[in-house]
């Protein structure tokens, strides 16, 4: 059976002794020592001291052999405190620090485990934080910022850096939010709350309380909801306006009815003048339905696109000869101005002349009697945010009332309407520059307005030039 390092020095040490007490025997048999007391004491502290000398080098040996491997974990602590996660103990042959090693290194591989995942989850917790598109905040409890991700840093206007290990008032700067911070911190309890911020941006504010062990803070959530509420705002108002646009034909159909029931039938150029005016009036719920449907498909993207190069000319010189006739009814001039060397553009020609029919129509109905509408066209410019000789901008510029500036942003929503005091008796069903805009992005163009109230409008609209 192998011996065991750890008695190794042991069975040396006996060996030795041994030795030396067969040697110290066969000294005092000897004749010479047998009559001197001088003679056995000198052999037996000769081989006295001769066993201490051995026993402290054999000791020292023994603890030189000890301390070795203890050193060694010492620097392998070291470096696995510094990081070092590769470093390990060399498995060592049976003996009195094998176990130790054995277990130092499962307990390494345990820590070594536990440090990576905890590091994954770091890593997955801040790429959370990294992209979330609502603003969190995590406040300790004596009021300053441990962390704020992106989206909290862009709302609030600040950065990481800035914000890091500041007051909470400092960072938010908004008495309501300091505020609904404040009642947390009162009452240890949820708060909730939305406000009306600056720029017309609306936001929800959660503030949560939270403690695990001794941490204590506080969890902020800021989320922008001002798309929501502008989509909140587009839906009632196309409520609204779907309502209104609907109760004024059926309002005037009842009267037409109600009229013909109480004796206009008798009356036959009465009777005819009722029923012209109730078919008008259908005929104007039928439009509107029909462009709800239409505007229904495009938005889905039911509707088919034949796109092709088209001359630009193609696409404006058929709605303008179309609307004439409406125009010289009105006393409306119409100018044309369309230079002969325009590149083609790839569009759709009958989608593209209702964009154009649409637009050219409200420039005539809103334009003044001994008034003006011109429809020109030219490469765009990079002012207008499209790059030159990449596309044509069509211009359609009437001297009419014009739009007020707090109208411009929503003109082209669903039966959106400028002020109905100044249009009544002109407007349409409010879907028109709807289709218009749906149409032309489309295309992969893009439609805008410039208008000043009393000094008429002009609409744009941009197509991409074909390749030659």
């Amino acid at each position: 059976m192998k011996i065991k390092n750890q008695w190794l020095f042991i069975f040396i040490y006996i060996l030795i002794l041994v030795g030396m007490m067969v040697g110290l025997a066969f000294y005092l048999s000897q004749p010479t020592c047998r009559v001197s007391a001088s003679c056995v004491w000198s052999g037996v502290l000769g081989t006295a001291v001769t066993l201490i000398v051995i026993a402290l080098l054999l000791g020292a040996a023994f603890l030189r052999w000890l301390r070795q491997p203890i050193k060694q974990l010492g620097v392998l602590v070291q470096r696995i405190a510094s990081g070092d996660t590769q470093a390990r103990l060399m498995p060592q042959s049976p003996g009195l620090f094998s176990d130790l090693v054995r277990a130092f290194n499962e307990m390494r591989d345990r820590l070594v485990h536990q440090l990576d995942s905890l590091e994954k989850q770091q890593r997955q917790l801040a790429l959370v934080l990294q992209h979330m598109a609502d603003g969190v905040l995590i406040v300790n409890g004596q009021g300053y910022v441990q962390l704020i991700n992106p989206a909290a840093a862009n709302l609030l206007n600040t950065s990481a850096d800035v914000a890091h290990l500041r007051a909470y008032a400092e960072v938010v700067r908004h008495h309501q939010l300091i505020e609904l911070y404040q009642h947390c911190r009162e009452t240890e309890e949820n708060q909730v709350a939305a406000f009306e911020m600056s720029g017309g941006r609306f936001w929800q504010a959660v503030v949560s309380p939270f403690k695990e062990l001794e941490v204590q803070g506080y969890l902020v959530i800021l989320q922008d909801l001002t798309a929501i509420r502008h989509l909140e705002t587009v839906r009632r108002d196309f409520i609204s306006n779907l309502s209104h646009e609907l109760r004024t034909p059926l309002a005037s159909l009842r009267a037409v009815m109600e009229t013909l029931q109480d004796g206009a039938l008798d009356d036959p150029p009465a009777a005819q003048r009722f029923l012209e005016r109730g078919v008008h009036e259908v005929d104007t719920m039928t439009q509107m339905v029909e462009e709800l449907l239409e505007l229904s498909r495009i938005e889905s993207g039911r509707v088919p696109l034949r796109v092709q190069a088209t001359a630009v000319s193609d696409l404006i010189i058929h709605p303008v000869e179309r609307l004439r006739s409406l125009a010289e009814r009105g006393n409306v001039k119409l100018i044309t101005e369309l230079p002969l060397d325009l590149p083609l553009v790839l569009a759709d020609q009958p989608r593209i002349e209702q964009v154009v029919g649409n637009l050219l129509h409200n420039a005539i109905k809103f334009t003044p009697p001994g008034g003006k509408v011109t429809i020109r066209a030219h490469l765009s410019h990079d002012k207008e945010n499209v790059a030159a000789a990449d596309a044509v901008t069509v211009e359609i510029k009437d001297s009419g009332m014009g739009i007020a500036a707090n109208d411009l942003p929503r003109i082209f929503e669903r039966f959106y309407k400028s002020d109905r005091a100044r249009t009544r008796g002109r407007s349409g069903t409010g879907l028109g520059l709807a289709i218009a805009r749906h149409l032309v992005e489309a295309h992969n163009g893009r439609i805008w307005v410039r208008s000043h109230e009393g000094k008429g409008s002009s609409f744009y609209f941009s197509l991409p030039i074909a390749d030659s």
